[in-house]
């Protein structure tokens, strides 16, 4: 019976290897998560072009960071040639994420400054207007 034991666990070592390198860094799901709040940002700008010039240029370069960073993320993932580029995929996606978040609050921020508009006063109806 001892033997058997030692038998499983030796197949079951010289199975390990495999099972680890079969398993891949998702990096995937990170660039998707970036593409979401880069979506979110955009569609919530629409109908905003009574927005100041300036505040609209700062709000859409973020924007266009967050694209940028996220096409090179997405490239990477997509052809990676070890998990070192999947791990670097997954920084450019965070990246881009993070970027297209900061769009948002800087769009908020400049919404809730807006003349005559003070937080509570309809914003919160608006798409994507957090409260």
């Amino acid at each position: 019976m001892q033997s058997g034991w030692y038998a499983l666990v030796a197949c079951l070592l010289a199975l390990w290897p495999a099972t680890a390198m079969a398993q891949t860094i998702d990096c995937a799901s990170h660039v998707q998560k970036a593409q979401i709040a880069i979506d979110k940002v955009t569609e919530d700008m629409k109908g905003m072009e009574s927005m100041p010039k300036d505040e609209l240029v700062q709000i859409h370069s973020l924007l266009d960071d967050a694209t940028t960073v996220l096409q090179g993320a997405r490239q990477t993932c997509q052809h990676p040639r070890a998990d070192f580029d999947r791990a670097q995929a997954i920084a450019k996606a965070e990246a881009a994420r993070g970027s297209a978040e900061a769009a948002d609050i800087l769009h908020w921020h400049y919404m809730k400054n807006m003349q005559g508009m003070k937080p509570g006063s309809g914003m919160s109806g608006m798409p994507g207007m957090k409260k």
